[in-house]
């Protein structure tokens, strides 16, 4: 197994989820390329140099089938070596990721730099590296404080952002000092530029997809993800299960892991839930 972490966070962030399967999997916790220990892909990044990135970990460490787990931005990545590389996906499970489009202004995942991400990926594509050069001192800027002198403010300002108890495997994530580089930086720009529900449609891979609901937490987000899901073509190999909870489904709530292990099992069932009512 191979999970893939969101943005901003280094592979440990599965760790809950490869605890939970290591009785029965290999399980292997990445850094995204660019992002912590991870070497980064060179040039402007695409779905197919993602792929790739992928494919080339496998091949270092003579894989031929796995099982791929991937969160947010890890989910992403995912999507796009599940897509390409079928025959050596064995299964793919998605953490609230594929069902809907990046947002045009992705404050959610890019913090206030989503704000300019539209100008800034036009840039990006356009002048490449040298672009990024000149702008990495600026959005790579740290504010001098040491990323673990205060992991327990950290844990505490996300919990309660998220609504989510604080918990070793939280505070483990956060003791992980994650180092984005210059193409790091790019990946996040390539990222930006996926069409993920486009990419979910075409999966010729069983898949399951546990989603945020956001009820209760953001109506707003709420409405849209209800939209998204019933957007979904119905279609053999995907299951979905929404967890009362922000995106961090995996750390919201224990039925998250108890579906994966079900799924992995293959004691789920492959169809779809009843497409949720909107209102």
């Amino acid at each position: 197994m191979i999970f893939l972490p969101a943005g901003g966070f280094s592979g440990l962030e599965g760790l809950n989820i490869a605890e939970a399967l290591a009785d029965h999997y290999e399980c292997h916790l990445l850094d995204l390329p660019g992002m912590g220990r991870s070497e980064g892909i060179k040039g402007r990044v695409t779905l197919s140099k993602i792929a790739a990135w992928v494919k080339a970990y496998i091949e270092r460490n003579e894989m031929e089938k796995v099982t791929l787990v991937g969160h947010s931005m890890g989910g992403g990545l995912a999507l796009c070596f599940a897509s390409l590389f079928p025959n050596h996906v064995e299964k793919l499970v998605l953490l609230d990721q594929g069902h809907k489009r990046i947002p045009r202004f992705p404050t959610s995942e890019f913090g206030p730099l989503g704000y300019a991400a539209p100008l800034i990926n036009g840039l990006e594509y356009i002048w490449g590296h040298s672009f990024v050069k000149r702008i990495e001192r600026f959005l790579l800027s740290s504010d001098g404080e040491a990323p673990e002198a205060n992991i327990e403010k950290q844990v505490k300002v996300f919990c309660e952002k998220y609504g989510l108890k604080a918990t070793d495997y939280i505070k483990r994530a956060f003791e992980e000092n994650v180092e984005i580089t210059k193409e790091g930086l790019r990946l996040m720009f390539g990222y930006y530029r996926l069409n993920l529900p486009k990419l979910l449609n075409r999966l010729s891979v069983p898949c399951l997809l546990i989603y945020a609901s956001y009820e209760r937490v953001d109506p707003k987000e709420a409405h849209k993800t209800k939209k998204a899901i019933l957007r979904l073509k119905k279609r053999d190999g995907l299951s979905l299960c929404a967890i009362n909870s922000h995106h961090y489904v995996h750390w919201a709530d224990e039925r998250c892991i108890e579906k994966i292990k079900e799924f992995l099992r293959g004691t789920i069932s492959s169809s779809n839930e009843k497409a949720p009512s909107i209102h």
